[in-house]
């Protein structure tokens, strides 16, 4: 078994999920950088979730209710309103959107779970994509996952680039694979919170003027 993770934006209520990219849910599982769940998740960045926060969250970890961290903060407030106090995650799966569906890299398993639903007649009480299952495939499949060059903080003002910041594992040997982002934004128990938890996150091809290039950054891993 083990933790399962979905990148989650907290402030529209919307979340991807790796496994509807045929990609496991596990921390580590998707972390390549050429993995389509993270282009899936530059897309968003780059438009819908363009100025929100996110956090890849997993599924085996409460919600403080005393926590300092803004994200953590919202997560915990919505599990109060949703009547399961610090258990964010079964919030987050029965209240938010999956908007993995938008994209067509998914549509294989989205289609194969959609018409699941469809014939155990689970559409009504389970809807997670958050279609008219009338007509279940209106406005789907229709985005592409793309990686951006950048990886911004807009708090912190700093970026990097896996073309011009060293990935490196705790012993400073090279990673050549590995995004860290999941690191950075991180939430849950197999993992401390991660850096840039709570901050707005982008995305770019352009280097964003202002802000400092990170010129290594570590893989606990």
């Amino acid at each position: 078994m083990g933790e399962y993770y979905c990148w989650v934006n907290v402030d529209k209520k919307e979340y991807i999920c790796p496994c509807d990219f045929d990609y496991g849910n596990k921390f580590h599982e998707s972390m390549h950088k050429d993995s389509v769940p993270l282009h899936a998740l530059h897309s968003l960045l780059a438009g819908e979730w363009k100025g929100n926060r996110i956090v890849w969250f997993g599924d085996e970890c409460l919600v403080p209710k005393n926590s300092t961290n803004s994200v953590l903060q919202i997560l915990y407030s919505q599990s109060v309103e949703f009547g399961y106090p610090e258990d964010a995650f079964d919030t987050i799966i029965e209240s938010y959107r999956n908007v993995s569906c938008f994209f067509r890299e998914a549509e294989k398993v989205v289609r194969e779970e959609i018409e699941l639903y469809r014939k155990e007649g689970t559409s009504e009480d389970y809807n997670e994509y958050g279609i008219d299952f009338e007509n279940p495939y209106e406005g789907l499949f229709l985005k592409t996952g793309k990686r951006y060059k950048y990886t911004i903080n807009h708090i912190k003002k700093i970026y990097y680039s896996l073309e011009e910041t060293d990935i490196l594992f705790l012993d400073h040997s090279k990673n050549d694979y590995s995004d860290p982002l999941p690191i950075l934004m991180g939430y849950g128990r197999v993992t401390k919170p991660g850096e840039w938890l709570g901050d707005v996150i982008g995305v770019s091809d352009q280097c964003p003027e202002g802000y400092s290039l990170i010129k290594e950054l570590y893989v606990d891993w």
